[in-house]
């Protein structure tokens, strides 16, 4: 078979297994948001029984054939040597994964998603435990499959959401950041700001309203996606043009709505960017990684519209939709406010600075699990001890403790370190976007310009660490972050 014959059947192969994945996403949003629970099981079933079709194609004998006749030495376009490159990594790790296993883990997410949910909002971890040492067991399996000689099981798991980076590296940028950061979350938490209006009540439609339009100037196109409401905020991807956002309004803040709304906003853009030109249906049309993506949307959320900058401009607009919440409040104190420095619970809710610090007990604590240093039965007691060496007090609660986040539901063991590398990733381009472009917070239109053409659309043709090396010229340096850090807090605070 030909090269150019071989790489067109990949791409439709590649072009099949996108639409399964999209299928499979409208069904979790379907969950997410509006599923009955009686419902959950069957649900469980039908994206188990897609995940097992997917894994056909993607580790086929088909597949192994085209690969074999192809060689990305020889490809014509970044394009195919990338579309090469990543159903090649993808055959090589599912190939070493048994279908049933595939279907299993799919199967236990949908199971493990509800319980979740229930043990969250009853604030009972024993009301999940048993799903969740499922998952975990799931998880080891999994990993054991895909390890190299050498390698940890976390690695393994690591390297499916950040390609080229390995555990050791990881812990490696967090230690160079922990102390310092930590020192300045004990040093701003100390600042006395009153956020206290902060915290009163505002109408949802007005939140949605002043969202919406920020959302539409930072270039979320609303004919190819929507905004919705679900327990835990999050983006999917169901179509080239059908790309959606949640938020919630349940946080006792207005501004972690907001925050929510434009963190997952920053995440759509990178969807919409790349599902358009010749990568739209494709594998390559997401993000170069997972720390690429979560890079964007923790810019948007925290280096743009956390900035005195940034509500020069839609502060008044602000105080239009809430006249009565913010009368006698000035532009000066609602910045403060909205960038207080505090030691929180809830991970989404976190201030800018402390945020990875939160990263950095997940980090530990799932290489713990999957090593079986911690019993499942432990992990709570587990959680409040690191969290209290982090923090300096225990949560109340483990719907504010361990229970807190989704993503263990559905067995993404080696995910969070991707939110602290987005962190350094973001720091680093928006170093570089500020320095040699000149572009200010507040010019929104022109920041998603720039980002449009030198990130989005160039969705996964390289990995995420090439491309931030790509676009800002230099290796990724965890010390950029705590300097924009230190820069930013002192010019607010003092």
């Amino acid at each position: 078979m030909k090269q150019q014959q071989a790489f067109a059947r990949l791409q439709a192969l590649d072009r099949h297994l996108v639409m399964l994945e999209h299928i499979g996403a409208a069904l979790q949003w379907d969950q997410e948001t509006v599923l009955s629970a009686r419902a959950v099981e069957e649900r469980s079933v039908q994206l188990g029984w897609l995940a097992q079709q997917s894994h056909a194609v993607a580790s086929g004998e088909e597949m192994g054939q085209l690969l074999s006749a192809l060689d990305e030495k020889s490809a014509e376009s970044d394009f195919e040597k990338a579309l090469i490159r990543v159903r090649r990594k993808e055959y090589e790790r599912k190939r070493r994964m048994p279908s049933d296993l595939v279907r299993a883990i799919t199967e236990q997410s949908s199971k493990a998603h509800q319980s979740w949910v229930e043990a969250r909002k009853a604030s009972d971890f024993k009301l999940f435990s048993k799903d969740f040492a499922t998952m975990v067991d799931l998880v080891r399996e999994k990993a054991s499959c895909l390890a190299d000689e050498g390698d940890s099981l976390y690695d393994a798991l690591l390297c499916e959401f950040e390609e080229g980076m390995t555990t050791a590296e990881v812990s490696s940028l967090f230690d160079s950041i922990k102390k310092p950061l930590s020192d300045m979350v004990q040093t701003y938490a100390a600042k006395e700001v009153d956020a206290s209006f902060l915290y009163q009540s505002y109408a949802i439609e007005g939140q949605q309203a002043f969202a919406n339009q920020v959302l539409a100037d930072m270039g979320f196109d609303f004919t190819r996606g929507c905004a919705a409401v679900s327990v835990h905020p999050f983006t999917t991807t169901i179509a080239a043009d059908d790309i959606r956002i949640t938020t919630r309004y349940t946080d006792p803040s207005v501004m972690d709505s907001f925050a929510s709304s434009v963190h997952e906003g920053g995440h759509a853009l990178y969807e919409m960017g790349a599902s358009s030109g010749k990568l739209k249906g494709t594998s390559l049309s997401g993000g170069a990684s997972h720390g690429m993506h979560e890079s964007q949307s923790r810019l948007w959320e925290n280096m743009i519209s956390k900035s005195p900058e940034f509500w020069q401009r839609y502060y008044p607009r602000f105080q239009e939709i809430f006249p009565s919440q913010t009368a006698d409040v000035s532009l000066e104190r609602f910045v403060k406010a909205v960038n207080k420095v505090g030691k929180t619970c809830i991970r989404v809710n976190a201030d800018e600075m402390s945020y990875s610090l939160h990263i950095f007990l997940r980090f530990g604590l799932e290489q713990d699990i999957l090593a079986r240093r911690i019993a499942i039965d432990d992990i709570p007691q587990a959680w409040d001890e690191q969290f209290a060496i982090l923090f300096g007090f225990k949560p109340p609660t483990v719907a504010q403790g361990v229970l807190q986040d989704v993503h263990w539901s559905s067995g993404d063991f080696g995910y969070f370190p991707t939110y602290a590398l987005g962190n350094l990733y973001g720091a680093q381009i928006w170093d570089h976007m500020q320095g040699s472009l000149g572009l200010q917070p507040n010019d929104v239109e022109g920041i998603s310009s720039y980002l449009k053409s030198s990130i989005y659309e160039k969705g996964a043709l390289q990995t995420g660490r090439l491309t931030a090396q790509s676009v800002t010229g230099k290796a990724l340096d965890a010390t950029v972050y705590t300097s924009y850090l230190e820069n930013k807090f002192s010019r607010l605070f003092g």
